[in-house]
């Protein structure tokens, strides 16, 4: 079975095929920031996806506020 979200340290994320080009790319959800990544293959995408939830974090961190998700 296909896995359809991406999770790191409680951040979830999607998995869309841009049927175009094929390339893969995707959004962390359940924050208000629009963090989006993208990717040629799904080992990429996982680790821009990863990439993109620790910038987020250290974002957070770096304006004093407290991430959503606890790690």
């Amino acid at each position: 079975m296909a896995q359809k979200t991406l999770i790191h340290k409680g951040y979830h994320g999607t998995i869309e095929v841009d049927t175009r080009d094929y390339s893969l790319y995707g959004r962390i959800l359940f924050i208000d920031e629009q963090i989006p990544y993208s990717a040629q293959s799904f080992t990429e995408l996982e680790e821009r996806f990863r990439k993109a939830v620790e910038q987020h974090i250290a974002g957070c961190r770096e304006r004093g506020e407290e991430p959503p998700f606890s790690e």
